[in-house]
């Protein structure tokens, strides 16, 4: 075989030369166009006034506030500068029904690939969701059903209208309650119940068999009682037995017990609620007889340390399903009635309360601000350190308030006989993002 002339290699050589000088100079033929797209940033408020017809139940200025900000986001969507747009929630700031200021807070997905606008929402995450946004919207009412967005203030305040917030763990603390000691636990174990005061280093085995115990029918798998059906404190240890008809007490942490019958007379039970609020004096609050939306309940109470049980008077002509009750100290207690409803008015918490152990009760009002109406509906039994009370108000069954886990704070100066509005309670944090 010949070889390659010198000219022919100096020929090649100089071709791939002039190629490559040719690549360099015109970028080649598939080299992409790096220039920048250049964003161009919009206010917002370009795309105002903004008109939305609103629905024939939308009475609240933040619901109205929502329908218009929904079709506004929406609209927005539409044009492709923003994906699954999502509140957190909605507050008004100030105004009257024609004319007023409400808070919106929250979040936008930015679309995959370069935006050509950019409404200034913020800084981006690495899942493309933009949190956190606050918008102060300023709408005016045209006609009946008929608004107008006319301006959008952007702030960075996500706490912005809301009243003070506090976590669980700080309204606990607040509110001076103790959380329950870990070393005074129960367990069931080879169909026995047995209580430690040492977290686990010593047992007491309770001389009960498990079938007498609430909860019973749930033992195999869960190993566990009913809510409310025992007391576990250094000072006294209860539990309910057979269907709420007896308590079976130990002062002396497990070394001797008390078989005491509380009624022979009741029915298949629903709630059950026993505490002590002394070693000597408690309460048992059952309810029975359950028929669609009413029951009977029954209050029973002890000055001997659960000795001997009496019968405490019931709230006069009320047959609402309980759910809470408790005492504060001997005299002064607490019932809750769920919510309670007019017909033409958003429903209120239905609480009662006695201040002579149970001989007498008198419904209790609690004032629900106006924007919280009809959210904050079931109060729990309040806490108290001397006087001065807290009371947690939970969501009702319709309650859609951030999810319906938020609860409403009320304070009390004169032992629970009036309320004011305290604040918010975030057990999950969904008010607290920043």
């Amino acid at each position: 075989m010949k070889k390659p002339s010198s000219r022919l290699l100096i020929f090649i050589s100089i071709f791939i030369v002039i190629f490559v000088i040719f690549q360099l100079v015109n970028g080649g033929p598939e080299t992409p166009d790096t220039e920048p797209v250049k964003v161009k940033k919009v206010d917002i408020n370009s795309k105002l006034p903004y008109t939305v017809q609103v629905e024939e139940s939308d009475q609240k200025p933040e619901t109205i506030a929502y329908r218009v900000w929904f079709d506004f986001v929406k609209n927005l969507e539409r044009e492709g500068a923003i994906v699954n747009p999502g509140f957190t929630r909605f507050t008004k700031l100030s105004g009257d029904e024609n004319s007023f200021e409400a808070a919106v807070v929250f979040q936008v997905g930015i679309p995959e690939g370069t935006q050509e606008i950019d409404y200034g929402w913020g800084k981006m995450e690495e899942n493309r969701i933009v949190p956190n946004i606050v918008w102060k919207l300023t709408i005016n009412k045209e006609e009946e059903l008929t608004y107008t967005l006319t301006k959008i203030e952007r702030t960075t305040d996500t706490e912005i209208g809301l009243p003070p917030v506090e976590s669980l763990e700080e309204y606990r603390k607040q509110a001076g309650m103790e959380e329950p000691s870990k070393n005074i636990r129960y367990e069931m174990k080879d169909e026995t119940l047995r209580v430690t005061y040492d977290n686990g280093k010593n047992w007491r085995d309770v001389p009960v068999h498990v079938g007498e115990l609430l909860g019973s029918e749930t033992t195999v798998t869960k190993q566990q009682l009913t809510d409310g059906s025992y007391v576990l404190k250094p000072e006294i240890t209860a539990f309910v037995l057979n269907g709420g008809s007896r308590v079976l007490v130990s002062t002396d942490k497990g070394k001797s017990w008390h078989d005491a019958v509380v009624s022979d007379q009741l029915p298949f039970l629903r709630f059950v609620k026993l505490g002590f609020t002394s070693a000597q004096d408690g309460y048992l609050i059952v309810t029975g007889d359950k028929t669609m939306s009413s029951e009977a309940h029954f209050i029973f109470k002890t000055n001997d340390g659960g000795k001997s049980w009496a019968n405490a008077a019931p709230v006069k002509d009320v047959y609402s399903l309980v759910t809470d009750g408790g005492f504060i100290n001997a005299q002064l207690g607490f019932m809750s009635f769920g919510e309670l409803r007019y017909e033409v008015q958003p429903p209120v918490p239905n609480l009662y309360r006695t201040a002579d152990g149970g001989a007498n009760w008198e419904r209790v009002e609690v004032p629900i601000p106006e924007e919280y109406q009809g959210y904050f509906t079931i109060a729990e039994v309040p806490t108290f350190n001397g006087n001065e009370g807290t009371l947690l108000v939970k969501q009702g069954p319709d309650g859609d308030y951030l999810g319906g886990k938020v609860l409403a704070k009320f304070t009390s100066a004169d032992q629970g006989k009036t309320w004011s509005f305290a604040g918010l309670v975030d057990p999950n944090g969904v008010l607290r993002t920043r």
